[in-house]
């Protein structure tokens, strides 16, 4: 049995509707109110064509994604799927510690984020302390449990739609077609530039994944919040830059826009319908940095259960059982990040990286899967045939293309920590080595699962809870 027994599990308290929220809600302030205005610098208006082709992508994504979490419905998404696929941690290990500091980045990033929306209301305000101060918050939320931190983010989920189509319901009436033109400003090169920042704006379509262990019947809420979040991500993103790229005259007011959506407001929009948007800006930038610290912390948490990680991070709080090591770990370093203004371009640039090397190394999984291990396959509680393949082929080549373009100016800072995770499995191996550690026995669980609740010789969960 794994180091991570029963008393370190992790409830099913999460519905469809908190796993959906966590992916569309989380990953909007990340892409619809910061990305989705500055990646037209190299591209201008056509960037409306890169978020529909980063869509396709993303869907596939999505796609494979959801698949896995069906076969290994536990925490931490992609360590689990391939560490449990190939029978051995360092893999999963490998792909999911440059992730591990993708998260972190990526939460500072979207607390200065949110600090840059609240000076619409509060222009002397500080975006870094602003940043640190929802880290605080929602750091106490976290720690309470996964039902408050459901019960939130729905909360902000519902606001934050109403704020959206306060902007894009009368901006659609607003386009101005001549506004599109012109609509390639970079070429091919300048198109391709903008193709990695705007992914970042779909960066969170598989974070339910990450809460595999928290979602009741995942078999049919992990698929739904993937799947269909990714779906209504793609119609709002859509639908958005079609509207503010149409209502602005030039595009470089956003592209230079710290708030694309506030400024295409203004274009329009009277000052109170500016504020709702800007209030939009405000819970979009909260509700990611509330699922990205959720989804975060169970990491750590997944590898400490397999034993390569040290033991305190999967113990859980007594009172509110959330694995609170590793949830104050994630907080102060993103807290930390928020004042390292002169790498957050990098920071981003690395959390961008590491999530494509996790959505590539998962896809290349799944098609291993579909051709070499039929035992597994039978497991997943949905059968697309071939057009699963489709969803590698896509999922596969597109991430790897991104990925040739993502790693300028990464790897001057991943290569160094890639080396540090190496060195810390390194030595949880060796000690689990010295005292015979049954590491068949660990990966005959799930992280996060109880293992009266798993059985692995027929996949998936012996009883589910439904809502």
């Amino acid at each position: 049995m794994a180091s991570g027994t029963n008393e370190n599990s992790l409830e099913r308290s999460m519905g469809p509707l908190g796993a959906i929220s966590t992916v569309v809600a989380g990953t909007l302030g990340a892409g619809l109110f910061v990305t989705l205005g500055t990646a037209s610098s190299t591209t201008g208006p056509s960037v409306i064509l890169v978020v529909v082709l980063s869509g396709i992508l993303a869907m596939a994504i999505a796609v494979n994604y959801s698949w896995m979490a069906t076969i290994f419905p536990g925490a931490a998404g992609s360590y689990t799927y391939i560490s449990r696929t190939f029978g051995t941690r360092l893999p999963g290990f490998v792909v999911t510690w440059s992730k591990w500091l993708g998260y972190m980045a990526a939460d500072a990033v979207l607390a200065i984020g949110f600090g840059s929306y609240l000076q619409v209301f509060y222009p002397s305000v500080d975006p870094k302390l602003a940043g640190v101060a929802l880290l605080t918050v929602l750091f106490v939320v976290n720690l309470v449990g996964v039902k408050q931190y459901s019960m939130s983010q729905n909360a902000i989920f519902g606001v934050l739609i109403a704020a959206i189509l306060v902007l894009v319901i009368p901006g659609t009436a607003n386009v101005q077609p001549g506004n599109y033109t012109p609509f390639f400003t970079g070429g091919f090169d300048g198109f391709l530039a903008a193709a990695v920042p705007l992914f970042y704006a779909y960066i969170g379509i598989a974070v339910a994944g990450q809460m595999g262990a928290e979602v009741r019947n995942p078999s049919r809420n992990l698929p739904l919040a993937m799947v269909g979040g990714t779906a209504l991500l793609i119609a709002l993103y859509v639908w958005t830059a079609v509207v503010i790229y149409g209502v602005v005259a030039d595009y470089r007011v956003l592209a230079d826009s710290a708030r694309p959506l506030a400024t295409a407001a203004e274009a329009f929009l009277g000052d109170s319908a500016t504020a709702v948007v800007a209030f939009g800006g405000l819970l979009a930038t909260a509700s990611s940095v509330h699922a990205v610290m959720a989804a975060g912390i169970k990491m750590p948490y997944s590898w400490a259960w397999d034993e390569v990680f040290p033991r305190q991070f999967v113990a859980v709080s007594d009172r509110f059982g959330t694995p609170h090591w590793s949830l104050v770990t994630l907080y102060v370093v993103a807290s930390a990040l928020t004042f390292w203004s002169s790498g957050l371009s990098q920071a981003l640039a690395i959390a961008t990286f590491s999530y494509l090397i996790a959505y590539f190394t998962v896809s290349v999984t799944v098609g291993y899967i579909y051709f070499r291990r039929l035992d597994v396959s039978e497991r997943a509680a949905f059968d697309l045939g071939r057009w699963l393949l489709l969803s590698v082929v896509v999922a596969s080549l597109g991430s790897f293309t991104l990925l040739t373009q993502a790693y300028k100016g990464s790897l001057s800072v991943y290569l160094p920590w890639l080396a540090v995770g190496l060195v810390v499995f390194g030595v949880y191996w060796y000690r689990g080595q010295q005292k015979g550690t049954d590491v068949d026995a660990i990966l005959e669980t799930l992280p996060g699962v109880p293992s009266e609740d798993y059985d692995p010789d027929v996949g998936g969960l012996r009883s589910e809870g439904d809502d």
